[in-house]
């Protein structure tokens, strides 16, 4: 590990600023947790300065819109930011969004779902397909392609991506991609790595469990296929998909296990594991240069799609 890392760890361990043990507030949870955000993003990413930024309402969910050219059917990049479905929201992953914006020449948008334990499930998963759907009837206004659609993630909003796929396949919306960014896809929660990385890597396995019972706080929820993707029963027929994992996240078999779904129902499904990397690396891509490679590695992806 570099020393950068070795920082971000050590951080994390000695303030803790997402610890299921000493949760007694959520706006304190929130305004900590952000915080936080906020200094990586200051210490190990940059602003990239993209031409039109436009806040607008989706439908009764507030979006945020990046846009960086005047041209015409440009690809569209839905994303959800992750944080547990309790943290977070459009301020910190702006920074991701930029990136993503102006290395792929597309748009994106951002989506602000509601977050447990004010809204519990469905709320987030109804707020992201509400989004999507205004953004398929709306985005050609903003210079988008209705019909070049990619949902994209990282942690919560990798399952929510992941959930998309399979709601617009049921409902014959037409998807380009789906990118997960290290996602939560098993309700279960006992994959091995939540156990061999549980603990000194930024998501510990006790918060992941505090997170879910505030999303899904009736257990028969949480293995649901519409809220834990694994036990969907169809994977054929589902969009390209790109899997980002990280060596020590605990989300790490989620990935893989997910990947082999999809790759074993004849879809088009790529996977890479960034070996040092743990939870919410691609928030703070210049901590080392494997989290940077991993948006290049976004951008081969999608370009090499089929037009």
């Amino acid at each position: 590990m570099n020393w950068k890392i070795k920082l971000v760890l050590l951080f994390a361990k000695l303030r803790k600023p997402i610890d299921a043990n000493s949760i007694t507030d959520i706006a304190e949870l929130r305004k900590k947790s952000d915080w936080a955000a906020w200094l990586g993003s200051v210490l190990f990413d940059k602003k990239i300065p993209i031409s039109q930024i436009t806040d607008t309402s989706a439908d009764g969910v507030p979006v945020r819109i990046y846009n960086n050219s005047n041209g015409k059917n440009q690809r569209v990049i839905i994303y959800y930011h992750g944080g547990g479905f309790v943290l977070y929201g459009l301020y910190s992953h702006d920074n991701v969004c930029r990136r993503i914006c102006k290395m792929n020449n597309c748009i994106v948008v951002s989506v602000d779902y509601r977050l447990a334990p004010e809204d519990t499930y469905p709320a987030a998963h109804e707020d992201a397909f509400t989004a999507l759907q205004w953004v398929k009837k709306n985005i050609k206004t903003y210079g988008g392609n209705p019909n070049d659609l990619v949902v994209s993630g990282d942690s919560a909003g990798g399952n929510l991506s992941a959930c998309m796929a399979h709601r617009c396949k049921k409902e014959n919306i037409l998807l380009k991609a789906q990118i997960l960014g290290y996602p939560w896809v098993d309700g279960k929660l006992n994959n091995p790595s939540i156990d061999r990385n549980g603990k000194g890597y930024l998501l510990e396995k006790e918060t992941m469990f505090w997170f879910q019972d505030q999303y899904t706080p009736r257990k028969e929820d949480q293995c649901l296929p519409e809220v834990s993707p694994c036990y969907q029963t169809d994977f054929t027929g589902l969009a390209p998909a790109f899997i980002i994992t990280a060596q020590f996240d605990p989300l790490l078999d989620d990935g893989f296990k997910y990947y082999t779904q999809l790759k074993n129902a004849g879809n088009h499904a790529q996977y890479k594991e960034y070996a040092g990397m743990f939870h919410g690396f691609l928030s703070i891509p210049e901590v080392h240069p494997s989290a940077l490679q991993a948006y290049y590695d976004v951008k081969e992806f999608l370009d090499d799609l089929p037009k």
